[in-house]
């Protein structure tokens, strides 16, 4: 079977649900099945310079299409039709290239904010395009292949007014985090947590099914973000939202590091999305006719049109775009080119050269350098930060296991029926001992420790959840 068809389907792999393609094409069908969805699409995108600084964060390019190009692909593919986009930074680059969306097979509309309303503010603006159904809501700078039709029939089962789709996530830091009972009821949210307060691995990925009477809540022309705004106040008059933990693959491109990680993603298949150059060389190599005979191409790799490639180049696990140049005898790994322009005899390993770079004949990059336009080398590599192991005041064991997140958040379902808290890692009091349990943030591993009451007991106590931990597949340690 041919590498890069299989890989870039949509449907490939077993990552999706039994009946899914006959229920998306379903919603595809049915005129009237068409559903509304809010892309949110206004940031600047300020952590992922330089890679966007001529161009909003949803035109950021992934296998040669924009980021909002594959997101509308999703939405359609799941019976998501009617659009509207919220725009701020560079609105007229976005409605542009989409126009009204019939290029795409979907109905695009557009609110442009004239001052910055946050997540929740921006959605409310889109009140009368609303109406008085139900509606999804994705972030329009995140790369996903989730079954959104799945996530539509969840909300309309539940009812909640809110339902929210979770992703497992092993590094969950620079997200909010959420933990829910054994009916998807979420009962915690923490955003960006440190590593001692992580309960669970699973994190708010920005995309929401939401009822029309929640935009009531939100305060109008004013801030109003869903995390930090709009939940709690949720939480505070008792209206209940569901989180469903999604299958398939999710990755907030949120600045250097990820937005080249989700490239080497999507060439290797993990993310489901169709690259803009067609035409198939040999299987895993998607290239233009007419390159240099001598020129190597090792799968998986995409070269657009409009690139060009010099003589004996060799070119592997990389992307690159329209508009670049890769010099002779060059030898691109692990990286994307993003419209720059690599001289002769180069090495450019695990880096994304962004458009109006210039590289000097035989420049060497390191893994993680990211060239601006006008840099002609690599950046300074960036200090690294060590953490320092919270000292421990009681007894305490360490566990050892694959996925700390993971392993917390199944700890987490088990001990909230006990009484848990969950404001700084999982807290609970056992007999005369408190106990902490919580993520160490230098190795996968967690910490048990039992605090107060007589040695014996805080022996008991360490073993007593050790061996919880170990049911999950932890392994103690200390």
């Amino acid at each position: 079977m041919p590498f890069f068809p299989r890989l870039f389907s949509p449907f490939a792999g077993n990552t999706f649900r039994r009946g899914e393609l006959t229920r998306r094409a379903s919603l595809s069908a049915k005129g009237s099945d068409v559903l509304k969805a809010i892309i949110m699409a206004g940031g600047k995108g300020t952590r992922l310079r330089p890679i966007c600084d001529l161009m909003p964060k949803p035109m950021t390019e992934l296998l040669g299409k924009p980021l909002m190009e594959h997101l509308t692909e999703l939405l359609k593919l799941n019976g998501f039709q009617e659009l509207c986009v919220t725009l701020g930074h560079k609105p007229e680059c976005i409605t542009r290239y989409f126009g009204d969306g019939s290029r795409f097979g979907v109905s695009m509309q557009y609110k442009v904010e004239k001052k910055p309303l946050g997540t929740a503010g921006g959605v409310r603006a889109c009140k009368e395009f609303v109406g008085d159904a139900d509606f999804l809501v994705i972030s329009g700078d995140a790369a996903c292949d989730f079954d959104l039709s799945f996530l539509a029939e969840e909300h309309k089962r539940n009812g909640a007014l809110v339902t929210m789709a979770l992703y497992p996530h092993s590094e969950p830091l620079p997200y909010g985090t959420v933990l829910t009972d054994r009916n998807g009821r979420v009962i915690s949210f923490i955003e960006k947590p440190c590593w001692e307060r992580v309960v669970t691995d699973l994190v708010n990925t920005g995309i929401y099914m939401i009822s029309p009477k929640v935009l009531d809540l939100i305060l109008p022309d004013a801030p109003f973000d869903f995390a930090r705004d709009l939940f709690p106040l949720m939480a505070k008059k008792g209206l209940e939202i569901i989180g469903i933990p999604m299958q398939g693959y999710w990755c907030d491109i949120g600045n250097s590091k990820s937005y080249l990680r989700c490239c080497l993603d999507a060439l290797e298949g993990k993310l489901k999305i169709s690259p803009a150059q067609q035409n198939s060389l040999s299987p895993g190599v998607y290239a233009p006719r007419g390159l240099p005979t001598s020129a190597r191409l090792i799968p998986p790799c995409i070269v657009c049109d409009g690139a060009l490639v010099g003589h004996d180049a060799v070119i592997g696990k990389s992307i690159i775009h329209s508009g670049s140049r890769v010099g002779a005898y060059s030898r691109v790994v692990n990286s994307v080119i993003d419209g720059g322009n690599i001289g002769e005899a180069c090495v450019i390993s695990g880096s994304v050269v962004c458009r109006g770079a210039v590289l000097y004949p035989d420049t060497v990059t390191a893994s993680g350098d990211v060239i601006a336009a006008g840099c002609t080398g690599s950046p300074p590599a960036p200090e690294s930060k060590l953490s320092a192991r919270r000292g421990a005041t009681g007894l305490c064991r360490e566990i050892s296991c694959e996925n700390r997140a993971r392993l917390m958040r199944e700890m987490s379902c088990v001990l909230w029926e006990a009484g848990a808290d969950f404001t700084d890692g999982i807290t609970l009091v056992d007999g005369r001992c408190k106990v902490r349990i919580s993520p160490l943030a230098e190795e996968s591993s967690i910490s048990v420790e039992a605090i107060g009451g007589r040695e014996n007991e805080r022996l008991q106590i360490c073993k007593k959840y050790s061996e919880l931990a170990e049911k999950f597949g932890g392994k103690s340690i200390l």
